[in-house]
């Protein structure tokens, strides 16, 4: 018997792991089969297809397939691919394996849609949905806090981003006349005098800055680094940061024209490179020093937009690939190194050669691409950025090969002394971990194409992505014929004075370092300056909280009807005319107005709750009556039914609420305010409704819930079918409200520690015989 339960439970331990591998590799290969039937229609021409959503707002899904996105695309699924094919070896073991592998696929399909649209708005939908499931990736440790505060930090500023953003685009697309990418990159410049124009190129630029971490919003990316290394390698290097570059690049035709666009995309993307190398270099943990690099590459990225030239375009579109490849690599060989040493602090590292023999394989052949030596794809990408950089500014040029020396001195840093420095007693103990095949394998992958695209397969990159893109923003005798080697040119004597000072700066990296923490330290930290403003909106927020709310309901309820009463009384003086008053009404219709009036004194004046409460179902019982009257015979019935159930839910409610205890009576000063307030509303609301129910009413929409009941909502009843069809989210919501607010009630009278009237602090014993 017990080998028999044994064996079953081995059986479906088998069969959960093989449908674990299953859904695992579904989550692998569903992004790259969908990008394969994409990239299988295109042929160098852009293509647009899609469906339309909502019509009538002009809202259509509709995508856009060119070689910025056939780019964007390859990379988010090919290394997309190979970052869950190193997810699988990296996570094995690790609790909730599965779903991660699941939000890395949603990931992936979010920037695949984000990079697809053909719609501002539909962009704008696939740019929140990667900010939220990147906030899912970045805190998946949620029972680590740093984690959790950082995936907060992340979400708060992408997400303000976001919704700064979509202002700018509202006022693109109202300004244009269309939400339609490719109508607003053909018309979008002719707008340039129109006074929305400026302030939605200052939104998106806003929104873009925050996605793509520039300065002053660089922080969050170093942050997100406490995420699993495959995230890190993913959405922070080849994807999701990426996504900020791509909107400045797609919108480049309609604001390149534009000089402030330029001001502030060189200006901005010049400090965050130089800046940000700067805090690169003073690091020690290896994966913070891939990620401060990471804005780095960023920063140069917004500087060649904003430069907006032939070249510029160019070397973009050369740097966004080579970077991607490169630093997805390096992250994963970092990640290796974590793995086997249980540490990324440099000098806690020695030795690696040995243990990570196919690592240290992939981290040459990525940290040269990094570094800019020739023949990598790195290499071709800096020559280009200093060609577009001379072109534009001698000046920017020389702080480009200042930041790029920095660059080259962190690949020599995270690549000679972890691996090629002898293993000593004070170093990490090394465990081997390369027997888990993707763990190499991704990154040598990557590796190997940084060094054979620039060699085998550069005109295809030029005829594919290049070409169409350049040639859909300038003329075509702009095209610039990309090749390895250029002869001996002035960008050529700056890649090489680029190694000389990377390998100064590697050699004074011991006594240099303390020196540049120390300026560093000077400007503070980015995080501590946002989680300081965060903490003064909560100061600021308790404060007001404090002078508002006074834990009393009569004072909140006597602030809220004063205003309401302040508005009431603002809106009848400004009646321009007033009906004349008749009274034409049949003798029960007073009589029920004149009890409506008695019930409502019983309910203020009564001594006790019971009689209050029976005073307010009288009026609900009244109030049904005069629906009645007025041939409402279904909204009777409702209102009789919620007038039951109401008064009976009081009832129960009010017999466990516990005794009021300190509350001040209201003295005669207070009662006539009281009064005051309560008859400017009265006579206010019943003013506006004689006036409103004198004038002229346009049946035009009570005339088409008469047409359309049968023939819209298949049935007769119109009140039922305008409440279950043409409002039937209104109605739901409705539901919602009253059902979360019932469960909150029921949360707050069954608390074991809520105070019942009585000195024990403990409910009556119905009140815990009803609870269980």
């Amino acid at each position: 018997m017990m080998k028999t339960t044994i064996t079953s439970c081995a059986r479906l331990s088998t069969s959960h792991s093989a449908l674990t591998s299953y859904f695992s590799a579904l989550c692998i290969a569903l992004p790259m089969i969908l990008f394969y039937l994409l990239i299988s229609h295109y042929s160098g021409e852009a293509i647009q297809f899609g469906f339309e959503w909502i019509p009538s707002l002009e809202i259509h899904a509709y995508f856009r397939l060119d070689g910025l996105s056939v780019l964007l695309a390859g990379l988010i699924s090919g290394v997309g691919v190979l970052v869950q094919m190193y997810a699988s070896a990296y996570m094995k073991g690790k609790a909730n394996r599965v779903t991660f592998h699941l939000y890395l696929s949603l990931f992936m399909l979010a920037m695949l849609g984000l990079v697809l649209a053909d719609n501002l708005l539909l962009l704008f939908i696939f740019w929140e949905l990667t900010t939220l499931i990147s906030f899912l990736l970045i805190g998946f440790f949620h029972d680590q806090s740093v984690a959790r505060r950082n995936a907060i930090q992340a979400m708060l500023l992408t997400a303000m981003g976001g919704l700064i953003m979509l202002a700018g685009f509202i006022l693109l697309g109202e300004m244009v006349g269309s939400y339609s990418l490719s109508i607003i990159l053909r018309n979008g410049a002719n707008y340039s005098h129109h006074s929305w124009f400026l302030p939605s190129m200052l939104c998106i630029i806003t929104g873009a800055f925050t996605k793509s971490a520039q300065w002053p919003f660089h922080f969050w990316l170093p942050g997100a680094m406490t995420a699993p290394t495959p995230v890190s390698a993913y959405l922070h290097s080849a994807t999701m940061v990426k996504a900020g570059v791509y909107l400045l690049l797609r919108l480049l035709p309609v604001y390149n024209d534009h000089e402030l666009w330029k001001i502030i995309l060189c200006s901005i993307g010049a400090f965050t490179a130089l800046w940000c190398a700067v805090l690169a270099y003073q690091q020690t943990d290896l994966k913070l020093m891939l990620a401060f690099s990471t804005n780095v590459i960023l920063g140069q990225l917004v500087l060649l937009i904003g430069i907006g030239s032939s070249y510029s375009v160019t070397a973009a579109l050369l740097l966004i690939a080579a970077h991607s490849l490169y630093k997805a690599g390096l992250f994963m060989v970092v990640g290796n190194i974590d793995k086997a040493t249980g540490t990324r602090e440099r000098h806690e590292l020695a030795g690696l050669k040995s243990a990570l023999g196919m690592s240290f394989i992939a981290a040459i052949m990525t940290a040269a691409s990094k570094g800019g030596l020739p023949p990598s794809f790195g290499f071709i990408s800096k020559e280009y950025l200093y060609k577009a950089s001379l072109e534009f500014n001698a000046g920017i040029a020389i702080t480009m090969v200042l930041v790029n020396a920095i660059m080259v001195s962190l690949s020599l840093l995270i690549l000679i002394k972890p691996f090629l420095t002898k293993h000593h007693s004070n170093a990490a103990v090394i465990t081997p971990v390369e027997h888990q095949v993707f763990l190499w394998l991704s990154p040598s992958i990557l590796a190997i194409l940084s060094a054979i695209v620039p060699l085998m397969l550069l005109s295809y990159y030029q005829g594919f992505i290049i070409n169409p893109v350049v040639l859909e923003l300038f003329p075509p005798s702009s095209l610039k014929i990309i090749q390895l080697w250029d002869g001996f040119t002035t960008a050529l004597l700056l890649s090489a004075i680029t190694l000389i000072l990377g390998l100064i700066l590697y050699h004074a990296y011991p006594w240099l370092r303390p020196k540049v923490s120390q300026f560093v330290n000077l400007f503070g930290a980015g995080n501590t300056h946002f989680q300081a403003m965060i903490d003064t909106m909560i100061d600021v927020a308790q404060w007001q909280t404090r002078l508002q709310q006074h834990n009393l309901l009569s004072i909140d309820s006597l602030q809220f009807f004063a205003v309401l009463a302040t508005l009431l009384a603002y809106g009848v003086f400004n009646i321009e005319r007033f009906p004349a008053l008749s009274i034409d009404a049949n003798y029960y219709e007073l009589v029920l107005a004149v009890y409506l009036m008695m019930t409502a004194v019983v309910v203020v004046k009564a001594k006790t709750l019971l009689l209050a409460v029976a005073a307010l179902g009288c009026m609900g019982l009244l109030t049904t009556l005069v629906f009645l009257v007025y041939s409402a015979p279904d909204v009777a019935k409702t209102q009789l039914l919620v007038e039951t159930l109401l008064i009976v839910f009081i009832t129960i409610v009010l017999r466990y609420l516990p005794k009021a205890r300190n509350v001040p009576k209201h003295n005669s000063y207070r009662r006539f305010v009281n009064l005051l307030i309560s008859s400017v509303v009265g006579i206010s609301v019943g003013t506006i409704l004689w006036v409103i129910s004198a004038a002229d009413i346009n049946s035009q929409i009570s005339d088409y819930y008469s047409l359309t009941s049968v023939s819209g909502g298949h049935g007769r009843n119109i009140v039922n079918v305008i409440l279950v069809d043409f409002r039937a989210f209104d109605t739901m919501g409705e539901a919602i409200v009253v059902v979360i607010a019932a469960l909150a009630t029921v949360a707050a009278l069954g608390r074991k520690h809520y105070s019942w009237g009585n000195d024990t602090g403990s409910a009556p014993a119905k009140v815990k015989q009803v609870q269980s």
